[in-house]
């Protein structure tokens, strides 16, 4: 299932042990409100990106979120008005554009192409935001560039950047476009993917200015709870578990990725496959005219659970594809299922 990670090695018992230190008498106040959110867990964010991409920024700067589409509904209301444009790469992550669509804003799908950049038209619209993947493009599975979007913003002028660092590595911090200091760039991040999507909290990092109005906005729509499980995940950060976590399930991932990536290279019509990396998904191209979109629902009959790509992208853009996940599949399972996926796919391609 694409987008889901390892939920079932995830280490649950020190998770519940820290569930169970916090939830003593004398923390009667985190069943209360988060007004703002927790402090200590916007300390122990600000201490992880630091160590994890390279930022630095200040507490203030963050605001704790339901997730990530909590955080990008948070900068539609915050940041533009109905019937503005957000410009948005093709193909683009689903989740967002189902978010700007819902706020009333007019979408601009503007492809790109590994190693080539961004397609602009040739009149393009003004733009109140711009919406990028990170250092890890979804759902191309691919590393970005931060010299193709800032291409991309300086065309576009929007009047504000939000970049969703969906997916990452340690390394991979330079293809970030982000900067804590600008006073138009936001980075929305969420530990649904490195940790289990039930969890539901994420961040914004916002620029200085908007920090206040926008924790305000926050509180003001969405009345902010979860002090438990904020509690809970900033101790779990504080003791280094995330961290070892994240180390151990991306050398995992990487793994799981070269075994699919084999069995899928050489398919008839296949025109890429994304490089192994540290995440849980990856992507399949095909060569037009497959069509994506019949041979997921007929993948979804053997139980194989796969996202055509093509409804992801722009009506001028006629890549073909499957999105796949590597999240729950290991060892002899997934070289298995990895095999049983290339049989099924041999027989629809053909």
């Amino acid at each position: 299932m694409p987008g889901i990670p390892d939920i079932a090695q995830f280490p649950m018992r020190k998770w519940r042990q820290l569930y169970a230190s916090v939830t003593v008498p004398q923390n009667a106040l985190l069943l209360s409100y988060s007004t703002g959110g927790y402090g200590p867990l916007k300390r122990a964010i600000k201490e992880f990106l630091e160590r994890w991409r390279h930022i630095r920024c200040d507490t203030e700067q963050i605001i704790i979120t339901d997730g990530t589409h909590n955080g990008i509904e948070l900068c539609a209301v915050a940041l533009a008005d109905v019937g503005d444009t957000v410009a948005m790469e093709s193909p683009c992550y689903w989740g967002a554009r189902n978010v700007f669509t819902a706020a009333g804003l007019d979408i601009d799908m503007v492809p790109w192409h590994p190693g080539q950049g961004h397609v602009l038209p040739n009149a393009p619209r003004k733009a109140a935001l711009a919406y990028l993947t990170g250092s890890q493009h979804y759902p191309l599975s691919v590393v970005t560039s931060a010299t193709d979007k800032q291409r991309l913003c300086d065309a576009l002028s929007p009047d504000y950047v939000v970049e969703d660092d969906y997916e990452f590595d340690r390394d991979d911090h330079t293809n970030l476009l982000f900067d804590p200091q600008s006073p138009r760039h936001l980075l929305v991040g969420s530990f649904s993917k490195m940790m289990f999507p039930g969890l539901r909290l994420g961040y914004l990092v916002v620029p200085h200015h908007l920090a206040g109005p926008m924790n305000r906005l926050r509180s003001e729509l969405f009345r902010e709870g979860r002090m438990l499980d904020q509690a809970v995940l900033a101790q779990f950060i504080f003791d280094g578990d995330l961290d070892a976590w994240c180390r151990r399930i991306q050398r995992d991932y990487l793994g799981r990725q070269q075994v699919l990536h084999d069995q899928l290279c050489s398919l008839p019509s296949v025109r890429r496959v994304s490089p192994p990396s540290n995440a849980i998904s990856l992507c399949v191209e095909f060569e037009p005219p497959v069509d994506d979109v019949q041979i997921a629902q007929a993948l979804l009959k053997e139980h194989l659970i796969v996202r055509p790509l093509s409804p992801v992208c722009a009506r001028h853009d006629p890549r073909v594809g499957l999105v796949l996940g590597v999240g729950m599949l290991s060892g002899e399972t997934l070289s298995r299922e990895a095999q049983r996926l290339r049989r099924c796919l041999e027989a629809l391609l053909r």
